[in-house]
């Protein structure tokens, strides 16, 4: 409706607004999904899917999840979809090039050593490419009211989530607001039925944790705590990273683990370092120190963490598990207070 009237708009490429989200859900499920099947092949002592000289390697798993990714967003026009997808393809990627060695070695060799720095550097490279892709600059007026429409797709008429309307209608705040195609826009979402209180037990448990959450940040002595344990956190991942560095791996190559070593240490003192930025940055805006808490975790996930598994896949395994529910968390908290920060704004046009 809505959307069939604005495609003249559109006719360059158009960053989607959670084209980040979307971009950090896929690499952070693609260095999961690496690390975990390098510990679980470890641990189940390399088992083999096949008989009779056959043997189904887990890249071609990896290659059935990135096309379930793909038919998903050719089948289904939806936020969350795209948000799974990113996943899903980001697990098939993982499992798909940690299966490297075979390909780049003569004999096949799955553990060849050099593998996991071609996987590094792949990784490195692709979030760059993701990076200048999205680029860093704000969305256009164009690129804004695109976003919204993309998501007033998902509810046309309503009920629509309280979350969702805040996102529509910051977006259509960076949209030309004298366009009439937005004015309508505003005057539509304006007229949508909100959605009734959620009672379902994931959404009773996502309200719980949210108000558990505001009510939390709400004292005083929240940001100080929350300064003290994202330094102690910095200070256990560099101690730790540190003390397995300094293990030689048994049956290493010398100037491979030497390598691996200077990595690993120097990439968790750079996310440490942008995380003491956002501890830095958080008496000025939570949202900014979370994003800054959120780059330092990331260098920590896509990096720290493949040299730690090189070194030792139980270490590696244990501080993976510790980033992403830490990564999850600052997540919800962005979220949490992009919707907090709606609502004063929101009380002041009622009352207007």
């Amino acid at each position: 409706m809505i959307v069939a009237m604005t495609r003249p708009l559109l006719g360059r490429l158009t960053r989607d607004a959670d084209a980040a989200l979307l971009f950090e859900s896929f690499f952070v499920a693609a260095a999961a999904s690496f690390l975990g099947i390098r510990w679980f092949l470890a641990f189940a002592g390399y088992p083999r899917i096949g008989s009779n000289g056959l043997h189904i390697a887990h890249m071609l798993w990896g290659g059935l999840l990135m096309l379930l990714a793909l038919l998903l967003l050719l089948a289904f026009l939806d936020r969350s979809v795209q948000h799974l997808a990113a996943v899903i393809a980001g697990l098939g990627f993982g499992t798909f090039i940690d299966e490297i060695g075979k390909f780049v070695t003569a004999d096949n060799n799955y553990f060849y050593r050099p593998a996991i720095a071609l996987i590094y550097c792949l990784f490195v490279v692709a979030f760059l490419v993701a990076r200048i892709l999205i680029g860093q600059r704000r969305l256009s007026e164009t690129e804004a009211f695109a976003n919204a429409l993309d998501l007033l797709e998902g509810t046309p008429y309503g009920p629509i989530e309280p979350d969702d309307r805040a996102r529509i209608e910051r977006l259509l705040e960076l949209a030309n607001p004298k366009a009439p195609l937005v004015v309508f826009a505003r005057h539509y979402l304006a007229d949508l039925p909100q959605a009734a209180e959620r009672t379902s037990p994931i959404g009773t448990v996502r309200r719980r944790l949210a108000d558990g959450y505001e009510e939390i940040m709400a004292n005083p002595w929240a940001e100080r705590v929350l300064s003290v344990g994202v330094v102690a956190y910095a200070a256990v991942a560099v101690l730790g990273v540190t003390l397995v560095a300094t293990q030689t791996p048994a049956g290493g190559v010398a100037e491979t683990s030497s390598a691996a070593t200077i990595a690993q240490v120097a990439s968790t003192i750079t996310g440490a370092a942008l995380v003491g930025r956002g501890v830095l940055s958080l008496r000025n805006s939570r949202t900014a120190a979370y994003h800054w808490f959120m780059h330092g975790l990331l260098v920590w996930i896509l990096i720290t963490q493949v040299f730690v598994f090189y070194s030792s896949q139980l270490a590696g395994l244990g501080g993976l598990v510790v980033d992403l529910v830490a990564y999850g968390s600052l997540r919800f908290a962005v979220t949490r207070e992009t919707v907090a920060g709606r609502r004063p704004r929101e009380a002041a046009s009622r009352q207007a």
